[in-house]
């Protein structure tokens, strides 16, 4: 009875060493390591690059500009009193905006009207006595030396009287010029003026901006020239409308570089009825440049920047490697991948900034 006992007390203990020897020596490391990875494993989601249907397009920046900018300015000395419009105000042409103390103007139109009566009285006066020598020259009763004077006096008055009128003429539009029109229809803007401020001719107060159609002025490279052309369709968005496409043409090319950076002016006209479009908006402008083509495609979020290198990640078998490509252009949410992945592709699309070459990774559905 004590023989088994010792036995079996033994075999507890040998068991006991046998397992500690066993846990120092690694025999469970490989097991404990694979746990540690599971737990250490990224969720992410995957998609599978595949081939679209894609219409090669040129994606242009630009802005926007009104479709024709008058500036405002007054065309003679004075001092302004009276603002009549204020900035963002609609008008049409001829609508009064400013208005110049007159009353000098108006004294001189005053003046020059009392010239032309006094000239007109004159003039009617020589006419009279003109007629009358021309009758009794015509019977004999008068000398031709009085029918010449008479004759000369007349010349002197119409002379008189024209010259009159003209400075009435002149007085009257200078009279006008004391209130400031708009020159063509449009809304205010860049409005300097105001009220007793001293103005000379040609110094802008305002401008008024045609805005019911506008233009989103962009750059052509030269090596997009070709891919251009007058009558192109274009669809433009501005940060304002994030959601809205604009319809436009390509109205206008410049058909010489810019001398700074070789660049080509460009100008898609838009109509702009609501005026939602407003001069100085940033704008993106897209160009339709050709027929549908099929691209390799992935998300955009699956394409990571480093250094002006482009990479994804592609899982295999719940791991990742990181793959460099060579990206293409933008469509939608999607881009063109010209290199690196093949159709069928599992790229990471989700937490990839956390990832690194070889990281397992655990896949959402």
């Amino acid at each position: 009875m004590k023989a088994f006992k010792v036995k079996y007390g033994i075999i507890p203990a040998v068991m006991f060493i046998g397992l500690t020897i066993a846990l120092r020596s690694g025999v469970f490391s490989q097991d404990k390591a694979t746990v540690q990875d599971t737990g250490r494993a990224l969720t992410v989601k995957v998609v599978e690059a595949q081939y679209t249907d894609t219409v090669p397009k040129l994606s242009l920046t630009g802005s926007i500009e009104s479709q024709t900018t008058a500036i405002v300015s007054a065309k003679l000395a004075g001092r302004i009193e009276e603002v009549l419009v204020q900035e963002g105000q609609y008008v049409r042409a001829g609508d009064p905006l400013v208005r110049l103390e007159s009353v000098e103007l108006a004294n001189a139109v005053r003046t020059a009207r009392d010239a032309v009566a006094k000239a007109q009285i004159n003039y009617e006066f020589a006419q009279t006595d003109y007629n009358r020598y021309k009758k009794l020259y015509e019977i004999g009763a008068a000398p031709q030396q009085q029918m010449e004077a008479a004759e000369v006096k007349l010349k002197t008055a119409e002379a008189d009287l024209s010259s009159a009128r003209a400075n009435l003429g002149n007085a009257e539009q200078q009279y006008g010029y004391g209130v400031i029109t708009a020159p063509v229809d449009g809304v205010i803007a860049n409005k300097t003026a105001t009220v007793g401020q001293v103005v000379t001719p040609g110094a802008a107060l305002m401008a008024v901006e045609n805005i019911g159609q506008v233009y989103a002025v962009v750059h052509v490279e030269q090596k997009d020239l070709a891919r251009v052309q007058v009558g192109q369709k274009a669809a433009v968005t501005v940060d304002a409308y994030p959601a809205e496409n604009f319809a436009g043409v390509v109205e206008i090319m410049n058909p010489e570089a810019g001398s700074a950076n070789r660049m080509f002016r460009t100008k898609v006209k838009l109509d702009n009825g609501d005026m939602a479009l407003k001069p100085g908006m940033f704008a993106k402008v897209s160009l339709a440049t050709g027929d549908a083509v099929q691209l390799l495609t992935v998300p955009q979020a699956a394409v990571i920047q480093k250094q002006g290198l482009y990479y994804v990640f592609r899982e295999e078998n719940g791991q990742v490697k990181r793959c460099p490509v060579e990206i293409g252009e933008l469509t939608g949410e999607a881009i063109e991948i010209k290199a690196g992945l093949e159709a069928g592709d599992r790229v990471v699309v989700s937490n990839v900034g956390q990832l690194k070459d070889g990281d397992a990774v655990r896949i959402s559905e």
